[in-house]
């Protein structure tokens, strides 16, 4: 058996960089990490003669705006998007019965797409087809994999679809 890269590893490479990921800004974790500090100082260095509640209730809003600025920043999640389009790609797997495997095969390999949608799909299998899609249906990279014990191994190089073929593997994934 042929050993593959899997889709995830060259998916920036694969189509000559037509994916890109890109970081989500931290312009909004920025901001509230400066708005919670600001609060915490003045909730700190403010001496109101009635202003103890008001203090306390700057500290706990600062360190709650800190703490979310601190949450944004770690979970910064990026996301994959198509070059030529701006569209974003989402990835998207599908699992197929094992009695159908052989056919899976063959509907990549010969390019019917259409036929994707007909195997019959599973909550789990041993079988699966990775795919990500593009938002306006126009791009697709498609790869089957096999579960062998503890990790899925692919069983076909990434495929590229653009056009037809990639609505056609969408009416798969989105019906």
């Amino acid at each position: 058996m042929e050993k593959y890269d899997y889709i995830e590893d060259v998916i920036l490479t694969v189509d000559e960089g037509n994916v890109v990921k890109k970081n989500k800004p931290v312009t909004l974790a920025t901001a509230l990490l400066v708005i919670g500090a600001a609060a915490l100082y003045f909730g700190i260095s403010v001496q109101v003669a009635a202003g103890e509640i008001i203090s306390s209730l700057l500290v706990v809003v600062g360190l709650l705006v800190i703490v979310s600025g601190i949450i944004l920043l770690v979970i910064k999640k990026g996301g994959y998007f198509c070059r030529q389009t701006g569209q974003g790609v989402k990835k998207y797997k599908i699992y197929i019965a094992p009695d159908k495997s052989f056919k899976l095969q063959q509907v990549l390999r010969d390019g019917t797409y259409e036929e994707l949608g007909a195997l019959r799909q599973l909550n789990a299998s041993n079988s699966s087809v990775e795919i990500f899609l593009s938002d306006d249906r126009e791009y697709a990279l498609l790869q089957a994999l096999e579960f062998v014990p503890y990790n899925d191994i692919p069983t076909t190089p990434v495929i590229i679809c653009h056009g037809d073929a990639a609505r056609a593997v969408s009416v798969a994934v989105k019906g």
